[in-house]
């Protein structure tokens, strides 16, 4: 049986795909390589790693090239092996945009977008040069306090859909995969899909509205003393009344806005809107597994 990679691990390996295609350009010298781990803080990682990362070596004064340069493959299993200490992979990944000039377009598109993903933000800026065109200054952050922990929810959250929902966990795997190749209408279309299905689940009569209604186990009584239990009526009451169904309505809301968002609504979403809204998702299901429901 082949079990697959979590979506995460996937999004990891193709950031470090990318990043690998630069680290050679910025590895061409000997030592090159040895100043971006020491700078790193990976000094302990030099030794291991000379023979990939050496791209010459000399014998009686001749340079020769070393059929064992390979600073793509170092790089990523670098990045493979560290990613568990998100101090060490980010402080290697500092060091390396540091010092690249230039990333192409489309490369640059791909990478900032699966950085977001797990907590990063990848900037660019012109380069003022008075010899050289296409020169850029890149830099790498901490997308949003507490990046790490969100990454770690993540994670932990893919793996309870996989153990609980694995007729739906693909809704959320295509919402990441479709962020990352900018496909930003089709990621609302995901996260709209799992979050209705999952709530489906929870009701007896598969209404999404009423199973969010039951998720969040809000009651909302009228001056009749009568439960209200409908969309429109809830609503209307909160209006007159403003109070009650707050967990409710921000659920009930934010699905109506993905609609209006998707394929086929009447806005054309941003890459901001389709983060966002693949963010809310994660935290909507998030809470619901910190506190047992539907898990």
């Amino acid at each position: 049986m082949i079990v697959l990679d979590s979506q995460e691990q996937i999004v990891l390996a193709k950031t470090y795909s990318i990043i690998g295609k630069y680290f050679r350009t910025i590895t061409s010298n000997n030592g090159d390589a040895e100043v971006v781990l020491r700078c790193a803080g990976l000094s302990s990682l030099i030794d291991e790693y000379e023979s990939q990362l050496t791209p010459h070596y000399y014998n009686q004064g001749w340079r020769n090239d070393n059929p064992k340069y390979n600073p793509i493959n170092a790089c990523f299993s670098i990045c493979s092996r560290i990613e568990s200490n998100k101090k060490a992979l980010a402080n290697f990944l500092k060091e390396i945009f540091d010092r690249i000039y230039y990333i192409e377009e489309d490369d640059f598109k791909l990478l900032k977008n699966y950085l977001e993903i797990i907590g990063y933000e990848l900037l660019v800026e012109d380069l003022e040069d008075s010899y050289k065109d296409n020169l850029y200054k890149y830099r790498l952050s901490v997308s949003s306090a507490g990046a790490i922990e969100r990454q770690n929810d993540a994670s932990f959250l893919l793996k309870a859909l996989n153990r609980s929902h694995s007729d739906i966990v693909h809704c959320y795997i295509e919402a990441i995969s479709n962020y990352g190749n900018s496909e930003y209408k089709s990621c609302i279309d995901n996260c709209r899909s799992l979050m209705e299905n999952f709530f489906k689940k929870i009701d007896s009569n598969s209404d999404y509205a009423r199973g969010i209604l039951k998720a969040t186990g809000e009651k909302i009584i009228d001056n009749s003393n009568t439960e209200l239990t409908s969309i429109k009526k809830i609503f209307s009451h909160w209006i007159e009344k403003r109070n009650g169904a707050n967990r409710y309505r921000l659920f009930i809301t934010m699905y109506s806005a993905m609609s209006g968002l998707g394929t086929h609504g009447e806005e054309v979403p941003s890459k901001e809107d389709s983060l966002m809204f693949l963010r809310m998702t994660e935290d909507i299901l998030i809470w619901c597994l910190q506190k047992s429901i539907g898990f």
